[in-house]
């Protein structure tokens, strides 16, 4: 590797920070940043509990098929009836003759209760609500299968960008050094009377507009450092990445480089293969799947309005005194009980019901239409992302047979400066051209690599956590 390649590679190991570092740098590598997003992200926690959720309550839906028993206890005080009240006489005829009876009440009540009813049948509704509860929790746990995959992508797209605005920062480091050199060089070369005042000019201006450069490289640098951070659940207050100084050291260093050894080769993918494994994986199909069944499960919803419902009911009261007893005098308990089976029918609700089975099996054809169109947009996205893979490659491939070229420049004109028939000027330019063109190969390895995860995402083929 030629030795501005090395310093480089170097400055980036180093944070590529010329000025002492304010605070202690920690490594994080992609597969680090990965892992951290994924247990801090609210999207990626709130995805987990609205699944806990539903979870609990498809749980509690299955409940509904046991009897519903209900307890009851209760306890009145009457008051006192007068005398008048109490006692009556009934006039028997002889030889009987008149019978005074004492029909003096209770004052205390107590009564103990349980009360049974069993939906025997209610037109399958018990049935669906648990299919539908179940195919609910399923969705969302899709979903959440869905942010994390999206998250994994959105980090790993965030790590390369702030590994690219990294490498950019060195080469304009670097171009710096070269453009200082510059400018003495030509101040030199002004005393020695073979260079003109303009020639000093343009190399100051050079040197300007290469300081300038470098100043906005740091900013986007540090906004790149910013996205990853956020997307890595870091506290971006304690960070203080966008109050510290231009010079100063950032955080944290990234240590995972970009590696060529890292892309496959486009030739060898099955792209049958590839479709069909991301129809299969992809969360987004199985979330059209169970949109489309829930839609179905919907519609045998409204039709259970059209059955009757059967429900088995049935009382057990302890009382004293119990109401079905007459001409209780004296305190003590007495069971009784009760069963029926009760049958009730909606005539009225029919018209309705009519209605709203059209318009659910409206909805499910929507639904099947839906889940067809997604997974014609998946087909669409592995394409693509094949595509823009293949061509990150080339372009990479195109970009690497450049780097022979400049050194072979390089070489020329340092052998031209040694011959006395170019500047050092040119030499500078020269050095400067291949540093250009090693951090053209870095960058289009960096586009490879993002590539590379885009497809992956594409085609789900990478293990969710």
């Amino acid at each position: 590797m030629h030795s501005h390649a090395k310093r480089l590679a170097a400055a980036f190991a180093a944070g590529l920070s010329l000025a002492t570092p304010v605070v202690a740098q920690r490594s994080l590598s992609i597969d680090e940043a990965v892992a951290s997003a994924l247990s801090n992200d609210p999207g990626v926690i709130s995805a987990n509990l609205d699944w806990l959720s539903a979870s609990a309550k498809a749980d509690s839906t299955k409940w509904k098929q046991l009897p519903s028993l209900s307890a009851n206890a209760s306890y009145t005080r009457l008051s006192d009836l007068p005398a008048s009240e109490t006692s009556m006489t009934l006039p028997f005829p002889q030889p009987i003759g008149p019978v005074n009876l004492s029909l003096a009440g209770l004052p205390n009540v107590f009564s103990f209760g349980l009360n049974l009813q069993y939906p025997v049948f209610t037109g399958y509704r018990v049935k669906e609500s648990i299919a539908i509860a179940g195919l609910t929790a399923q969705a969302k746990e899709v979903t959440k299968e869905t942010v994390e995959r999206s998250l994994v992508f959105d980090v790993q797209r965030a790590y390369w960008e702030a590994v690219r605005a990294t490498y950019n920062v060195a080469t304009l480091e670097q171009n710096i050094e070269l453009m200082n050199r510059n400018v003495k060089l030509v101040a030199q070369q002004l005393g020695q009377g073979v260079a003109t005042r303009a020639d000093q000019l343009a190399a100051e201006m050079r040197l300007e507009q290469a300081t300038e450069d470098l100043g906005d490289a740091k900013s986007l640098q540090r906004r790149a450092y910013i996205a990853l951070a956020s997307l890595t659940g870091m506290d971006l207050a304690a960070l203080g990445i966008g109050t510290a100084a231009q010079d100063a050291a950032l955080p944290f260093a990234l240590s995972t480089k970009p590696d060529t050894a890292a892309i496959g080769d486009v030739s060898s993918l099955d792209e049958t293969t590839l479709i069909s494994g991301a129809l299969d994986k992809r969360p987004e199909t199985r979330t059209a799947e169970l949109a489309r069944k829930l839609a179905e499960h919907s519609i045998e919803i409204s039709r259970a309005a059209l059955y009757p419902t059967v429900a088995i009911t049935g009382n057990a009261t302890y009382a004293d005194p119990n109401q079905r007893v007459a001409f209780q005098t004296s305190s003590f308990f007495t069971l009784t009980g009760t069963i029926g089976l009760l049958v009730s029918y909606d005539i009225g609700g029919v018209p309705a019901t009519l209605d709203d089975i059209k318009a659910q099996t409206l909805a499910a054809s929507k639904a099947r239409s839906d889940e067809q169109r997604q997974r014609n947009a998946i087909v669409m996205d592995v394409e693509t992302c094949i595509v823009n893979l293949e061509r990150a490659r080339r372009d990479l491939a195109s970009t690497q047979s450049m780097v022979g070229q400049a050194q072979e420049n390089l070489r020329v004109v340092q052998g031209r400066v040694t011959a006395g028939t170019a500047k050092d000027i040119d030499l500078s330019s020269s050095r400067f051209d291949l540093l250009r063109m090693e951090f053209a190969v870095t960058n289009k390895l960096i586009d490879a690599l993002i590539a590379q995860a885009d497809l992956a995402r594409a085609t789900a083929s990478e293990e969710a956590r």
